[in-house]
């Protein structure tokens, strides 16, 4: 059972960071050189289709798998909220990455992205979020393996 649900946070981890990495440098280098019009609907349609399977069905599904990886390591919580070793404090600094990514991915997806064509202000916001959540989850990427290693 641990290697299946291992196997659906890599998946889910792979997933968000994917698309993170295809929204930047892909999808928006080719969506820039559309007229306007098109470029915004191209970007709100893409947008609100990652944001239902990344943020609302991928975040979760990291957050409940890894509460199981952690479980299945042998991390209690009461070991997780006072880190005694290399590995927990890695684990505790993964995780608060990863609440301050889904607490920007819900501003950015629900709040910033779907308004960022009303104005230059939306849209800059939106980018800047886009931008420090792509790096935060590669910081987590780096931890994970950090993590593979002993902490």
């Amino acid at each position: 059972m641990s290697v299946i649900v291992m196997t659906i946070h890599l998946l889910a981890a792979s997933f968000w960071i994917g698309g993170m990495l295809f929204m930047v440098l892909a999808l928006s280098p080719y969506v820039r050189k559309l007229p306007k019009e098109i470029s915004v609907q191209a970007y709100q349609a893409v947008g609100r289709r990652y944001s239902f399977w990344g943020t609302v069905i991928g975040l979760p599904v990291l957050f409940l798998t890894g509460l199981y990886n952690m479980k299945t390591m042998g991390v209690s919580f009461s070991q997780f909220m006072h880190p005694n070793s290399p590995y927990v404090s890695t684990l505790h600094h993964k995780v608060h990455l990863f609440i301050l990514t889904a607490i920007l991915a819900v501003i950015h997806d629900f709040y910033l992205g779907p308004r960022s064509h009303l104005n230059e202000k939306y849209k800059t916001a939106a980018r800047i979020i886009g931008i420090v959540n792509l790096i935060l989850g590669l910081s987590i990427i780096f931890l994970a393996a950090k993590l593979r290693l002993g902490g």
